[in-house]
């Protein structure tokens, strides 16, 4: 499979190639022989032995920077080089983890694909080359946010923010990113659909990723990530554009640092404080208070995102 076959759909944002330096040196891991690519804004360490995959690795990962900061604009450009580890096989890849992240390897050791973000890190191995780039482009988001801003976001926008840069295309030996069009997220969704597995609204605004990845629930966890990949991509497309002066507002203040502010206004002016987290209260704050109207509206467009409703 050539890699401008990877993946079909229509096109959400044009193909516009970064410019950017590359330079190649060699880089050993435990006694396997790799590469150390170093563009503009990564250092990317890999094993990897899929030689076309390897040389496509820098345009994708600067294709996805201008694919993040196109979402989320950084407050400034001046960072250091965000490091991108992409093992061959999991051995290698559990080697790594367990000997530089050692407190955190109970947990990262649960990770079923693919890998995680950590700071201005990424830790990934080696699936299918479709697979693999829809999770570094995932994790990247996480790594880009890690880098760029110091506050806390509630997760349901993290991971939807990290799933809505998952799904992707190769046009003219370019990377073009299509959030509306991720297959990764499509069959999961149409699975939760039809098997009346979809989570409650507030639960999805309530949840930490991790703690789903904890519960060890195949269904639940992929019922999870598709559920906040069609939140995120409803609210910035969905009911015609209802919702997405909020939702560029949200990303705003994250910016300018107001977030948590009108947060906080937003959780006390829900009359049970005590009783809505951090992700509702952003969501009140930014898309709406009334969560049972909107959970039909988003019901509905899951429907059709899934193909179910003409």
């Amino acid at each position: 499979m050539v890699l401008t076959a990877i993946l079909a759909g229509g096109c959400d944002s044009a193909a516009r190639a970064p410019k950017f330096q590359l330079t190649k040196a060699e880089w050993t891991y435990r006694g396997s022989v790799g590469e150390l690519l170093t563009t503009d804004h990564f250092e990317i360490y890999t094993t990897i032995q899929d030689e076309e995959l390897r040389e496509v690795l820098p345009l994708f990962l600067e294709s996805a920077y201008r694919h993040y900061t196109d979402l989320l604009p950084p407050v400034s450009d001046d960072n250091p080089r965000m490091q991108t580890y992409l093992f061959n096989t999991r051995l290698q890849w559990d080697r790594f983890v367990r000997e530089n992240f050692p407190r955190r390897y109970p947990v990262y050791r649960l990770i079923q694909n693919g890998g995680f973000a950590s700071g201005r890190r990424c830790v990934v191995y080696y699936l299918k080359r479709a697979y693999t780039l829809s999770i570094i482009a995932h994790e990247g988001m996480h790594q880009y946010f890690g880098s760029h801003f110091d506050v806390q976001i509630p997760p349901w926008l993290n991971e939807g923010l990290a799933t809505y840069c998952e799904g992707f295309d190769f046009r003219d030996g370019r990377p073009v990113f299509l959030p509306r069009h991720n297959t990764f997220r499509l069959n999961p969704l149409r699975q939760a659909l039809t098997t009346d597995g979809l989570l409650p609204l507030r639960q999805i605004l309530a949840t930490h990723a991790g703690e789903v990845v904890q519960e060890g629930h195949r269904g639940v966890t992929s019922a999870y990530y598709a559920q906040v990949w069609a939140l995120t991509v409803f609210l910035r497309h969905g009911q015609r554009g209802k919702y997405a002066d909020g939702f560029a507002r949200m990303l705003e203040d994250i910016r300018n640092g107001s977030l948590h502010t009108r947060a906080r206004a937003a959780k006390l002016a829900s009359g049970k404080p005590s009783e809505v987290s951090l992700g509702e209260a952003v969501f009140r704050a930014y898309i709406t208070h009334d969560i049972d109207a909107f959970e039909q509206e988003y019901r509905d467009y899951m429907i059709e995102l899934a193909g179910f409703k003409s």
